[in-house]
């Protein structure tokens, strides 16, 4: 079933049954008016029965009528803005799937049924620029809306919108000089968010947001680190989405979101309870496993199939292309399944309540409510402190595994520093910022270490197999390659990844 997206951006205004229409040809900016159109459109909403989109300012509904006749799908994008993803009628009994995959990490297993109805009598007019473009749409709405869920009721209203035809920042500065003039001529600007929203009325639930205040070198130093926290769960809510339509790179960045969720947890851990961190943690761990099974066959297979390439033909014994497409597809494939599973499993939907939890209602220990500055600056240096002991580890190792081990230690080490500077800019500013991009660059080139590393193994065990034949020369050959790699990796590390053994947050 196809389906399409754009970006809604639009404003309302509430408006008695009396209110004329104000003379939109007068509004600057404005060439002409398009004739007045008028179409009767039955929208059907659905959501839980504990209203689970709603409190996240979703809606989901089937409407009928009109010119983009189907199901929609709403997501918050910003003030006044919504991503507005379409799927064709169908039926009014089963959500399309494409749909229902963008909220499963919203509704959590929980059923979807019809909560509302509106009909919506709608007049618009075209408002085009003095180039004769056609830059907005001014709708005239007289609603009426019954209630199905709870004890139900009947209510109408009146009510205006702008929407642009178009986004960009010069669309964003028209759609606040029509609000601007709008509002002169007579209009009232509304608190709405939605036609569902005013329909629910007191159901509508409250704004999640806790207000725990604004971050800042004498709040407290959870405020920083719960900031970021939220915006990291939000961007996970969404990647769902796209793990479940097969996106392009999506295990990747889900399983990149989950470690530094993680990653903030653990440097930040004596700022909250110690349990409920450690349990967060243990899931977040468990399931970015599931995750790096099927990331790390991916990154592998397009390693080793690029080295491949890089050969010599006459280096290539065998069918080895062929070969690893086939083993990779089947691990790839082995790997995703289990992905999914996880991701429709009661455990994951647990981990995702806990989630909102821990921030909405954080477990805040008493060294959490000390000035931000001073003891977010302690424990990120503390994490530089922990990195550097890992890099001396490393560097006295014996080559060999026990080697390849510590640079992912340090690797590792580097993650967390990286995310733990991320989580508190708003307090340290360009210093966090610095810090964090060193420790990136460390990340990155332990990242080609330790890719070369698994590449290795698996190489080893592919020319080693009693089937193999002739393939052993070239993979063989391969790691000798993969060998060389590392060690220059090793060498590009140890020459240029000091600074983020050196810098520290000021106090």
């Amino acid at each position: 079933m196809a389906t399409s997206s754009n970006v809604e951006a639009e404003r309302k205004f509430d408006a008695e049954e009396s209110t004329p229409i104000p003379a939109l040809d007068t509004i600057d900016g404005i060439g002409k008016v398009g004739e007045p159109g008028s179409h009767s459109l039955d929208a059907i909403y659905f959501d839980t029965h504990h209203l689970a989109l709603a409190a996240r300012g979703i809606t989901l509904r089937r409407r009928t009528g009109g010119p983009d006749a189907g199901w929609h799908l709403k997501l918050p994008l910003g003030p006044g803005k919504r991503t507005e993803i379409q799927a064709p009628l169908g039926t009014a009994e089963t959500v399309p799937v494409e749909l229902m995959d963008r909220v499963l990490a919203y509704t959590r297993g929980h059923a979807v049924a019809a909560i509302a109805n509106l009909n919506t009598e709608r007049t618009s007019y075209a408002l085009y620029g003095s180039g004769g473009e056609r830059i907005a749409d001014f709708v005239d709405d007289h609603v009426s809306a019954h209630i199905i869920i709870g004890q139900g009721r009947e209510l109408q209203w009146r009510e205006w919108e702008v929407e642009l035809t178009a986004q960009d920042e010069a669309d964003d500065a028209l759609l606040d000089s029509l609000t601007e003039q709008l509002s002169d001529a007579g209009a009232k600007p509304s608190q709405r968010t939605s036609k569902l929203a005013t329909a629910l009325g007191e159901s509508w639930p409250a704004p999640r947001a806790p207000d725990r205040g604004t971050a800042s070198a004498k709040a407290p130093a959870v405020v920083p680190v719960l900031d970021y926290l939220e915006a990291q769960v939000a961007d996970l809510l969404l990647q769902d989405a796209h793990v479940r339509l097969n996106r392009e790179d999506s295990v990747h960045q889900m399983r990149s979101l989950i470690r530094r969720i993680r990653s903030v947890l653990h440097t930040y851990r004596k700022l909250f309870d110690v349990e409920a961190v450690r349990g967060l943690q243990r899931e977040l761990k468990s399931l970015a496993k599931t995750l790096g099974r099927y990331r790390d066959t991916e990154v592998l297979h397009q390693r080793l199939r690029n080295s491949i390439g890089e050969l010599p033909e006459k280096l290539v014994f065998g069918s080895l292309h062929d070969e690893l497409d086939q083993r990779m597809t089947v691990r790839a494939d082995t790997a995703l399944s289990a992905v999914k599973t996880r991701l429709n499993s009661p455990r994951y939907f647990r981990l995702l309540d806990n989630l909102d939890a821990f921030i909405s209602s954080p477990p805040v220990a008493p060294k959490g409510t000390e000035p931000a500055r001073k003891t977010t600056a302690k424990l990120v240096n503390k994490a530089v402190k922990r990195l550097g002991k890992r890099h001396d580890a490393a560097v006295s190792a014996a080559v060999g595994p026990q080697r390849d081990t510590a640079f992912h230690e340090v690797r590792k080490s580097a993650k967390k520093l990286r995310f733990a500077a991320a989580a508190v800019e708003s307090v340290h500013g360009k210093r966090a910022a610095k810090l964090g991009y060193a420790a990136h660059k460390v990340q990155s080139i332990l990242g080609e270490h330790q890719d070369s590393v698994m590449a290795r193994e698996e190489l080893l065990k592919l020319g080693s197999a009693t089937d193999t034949g002739s393939s052993a020369f070239t993979y063989g050959v391969l790691h000798a390659m993969e060998r060389n790699a590392g060690d220059a990796t090793e060498q590009e590390y140890l020459q240029g990844g000091s600074k983020a053994r050196t810098l520290r947050l000021k106090k």
